[in-house]
């Protein structure tokens, strides 16, 4: 997928998105609803049947492709066991699913069916489920299957436990069950779901005019129409609302919808591409229904929840992200700040030549304190950024510096405990792996080419990364290597800088962030060519 669908562009999901809606509200709504009780039907009820059929047989063609295309974006990547099992299983419900679009299906089909869709809908939410994701989304996750996975149950119990009552009998009581879970589903969904922070997205005026107004609308035409919006809801997404008298739990559905429409308008307007991503998978979840006849009841939630699982991944680190530009650290008084970087500099000049420091000021109070140098022909920077004398991050780039955005070689994401929070996200870099090395692979997320960090650390470099090196490490093949962390967001306060005692203007050595330098450098030196300027001639040396 190119960069513009990855950042939430006009991808081919959301033209699902749009097709999926006009088959529900014609195929499914307007056709039986609009069609004359007596005679032949007039020649736009005619037209309109056509449209509505033709969308039925697009949206899930499309839905199809769209789940085809996402599982070998996947499983290209080389991602884990888990995921590779979640990836094949979903990519057979969804042939098993898709099946009636081409040929009459046989009804021996239908039960394999059932049982994939349950076992797809178990294993994706599975592969979405991990240390450091989004806890409110993983729990959303998990409650938008279970109504999918009461379905299968009632499925599989009337097969082999109550045969005789699948109408009647706990069948029919395990499907009220599932649409009441919907329904829960969608009262809880603002909760795990809404873009973070809560507290801001909840106060958008937005998404709450559009609630209100749903809900407004919903009651006034539930109230008037009771018998056609009853009709209504079991063609579209199979609920199934008494038709004598109004239902008890009508006014239970219209506050689920009114607050999903809030949960759906907060997801679609978020900042990040992850939340709007969630959005459109809870639509999609919905959109497919809870009737299970035809191919998009199956096609279009296994996608929602896909989507979810996927974006659950990405969703914390992208908002972290996104946050004001703050520092968890104590301000440092400028005379402090420039008497410690006279020491690393000093420090430095031990193991770098042509050692230079430079200091720039922007505004807002931005600050950058710039320490350059030389290692065997290897140009190293090192970089402190500083808002308010407060220090935001250390930067050490080795070779020639690469954007945070551009794809790397390898990458190290070290894992901070939770009470630090989390590092936010450096280059991108796939497949996962692990390396063999326990203490290593509980320290750090290796992503991209094992290979290359065979190359670059060994068993003793290893072992001196896990002792001091937090934050992420990039590294572009003969070209690169960028180390970058954040003190007090996922790292401790006082390593490699010791901060709280510059705040408090105690004595302070660079002994910590000189030994960090010397060890990127001697990884870089495995990885990157030194260029090394050739001595003058005579020629050069008399011009």
């Amino acid at each position: 997928m190119s960069s513009r669908r990855q950042a939430g562009g006009f991808a081919p999901v959301n033209i699902l998105l749009l097709v999926a809606f006009l088959e529900v509200a014609i195929n499914r709504v307007a056709v039986p609803m609009l069609r004359p009780a007596k005679g032949t039907p007039p020649t736009w009820h005619t037209v309109l049947d056509y449209t509505g059929l033709f969308l039925f047989y697009f949206a899930g063609t499309l839905a199809a492709f769209v789940v085809g295309a996402r599982v070998v974006a996947v499983l290209r990547d080389r991602p884990a066991i888990r995921d590779i099992v979640a990836q094949v299983v979903f990519a057979g419900a969804a042939v098993l699913a898709a099946i009636p679009l081409v040929i009459a299906a046989p009804a021996a089909l239908s039960f394999p069916l059932e049982l994939a869709f349950g076992a797809a809908a178990i294993l994706l939410v599975a592969s979405g489920i991990g240390k450091g994701r989004d806890l409110g989304a993983q729990l959303g996750l998990v409650a938008l299957a279970i109504p999918l996975l009461l379905h299968t149950a009632a499925v599989i119990g009337a097969k082999y436990v109550w045969p005789e009552g699948v109408f009647d009998g706990p069948g029919a009581e395990i499907t009220k069950s599932g649409v009441m879970a919907l329904s829960l589903v969608a009262l809880v969904s603002p909760y795990v779901f809404a873009p973070r922070p809560f507290a801001r997205a909840v106060t958008r005026p937005g998404p709450i005019l559009f609630a209100m107004t749903i809900a407004a609308v919903g009651a006034v035409i539930a109230r008037t129409y009771y018998l056609k919006v009853a009709k209504a809801a079991a063609l579209a997404i199979g609920v199934e609302l008494n038709q004598g008298q109004a239902d008890p739990r009508l006014a239970l559905y219209l506050l689920a919808v009114a607050t999903l429409a809030w949960t759906l308008a907060s997801c679609a307007t978020a900042g990040s591409p992850a939340r709007r991503r969630i959005g459109v998978g809870i639509a999609l979840v919905i959109l497919g229904g809870y009737g299970f006849r035809w191919p998009n009841h199956y096609l279009l939630p296994l996608l929602g929840i896909a989507l979810v699982a996927d974006a659950v991944k990405r969703v914390r680190e992208e908002e972290l992200a996104a946050l004001p530009l703050t520092s968890e650290t104590p301000p440092i008084a400028d005379a402090a700040w420039s008497s410690y970087i006279g020491t690393v500099k000093a420090g430095l000049e031990r193991s770098l030549t042509n050692v230079h420091t430079l200091t720039t000021r922007g505004e807002g109070g931005l600050s950058s304190s710039v320490i350059i140098g030389d290692k065997d022909g290897l140009p190293v920077r090192t970089r402190i950024e500083r808002i308010d004398g407060s220090v935001i991050a250390l930067d050490v780039v080795l070779g020639r510096e690469h954007d945070e955005m551009r794809g790397a070689t390898l990458t190290l994401w070290a894992i901070p405990p939770r009470a630090l929070g989390v590092n936010p996200a450096g280059p991108p870099a796939a497949p996962l792996f692990k390396t063999g090395d326990a203490p290593f692979d509980e320290r750090f997320k290796a992503r991209g080419n094992r290979q290359v960090l065979d190359k670059l650390l060994d068993e003793e470099t290893r072992a001196r990364a896990v002792a001091t090196l937090d934050g992420w490490l990039a590294f572009w093949e003969a070209d690169g290597l960028r180390y970058r962390v954040y003190p007090g967001r996922g790292a401790p306060l006082d390593h490699p800088m010791p901060l709280s005692d510059l705040a408090l203007g105690r004595t302070a050595t660079a002994d910590r962030l000189v030994a960090i330098v010397d060890l990127l450098a001697e990884i870089a030196s495995r990885g990157i060519t030194a260029t090394v300027p050739a001595e003058p001639t005579t020629l050069e040396a008399e011009s």
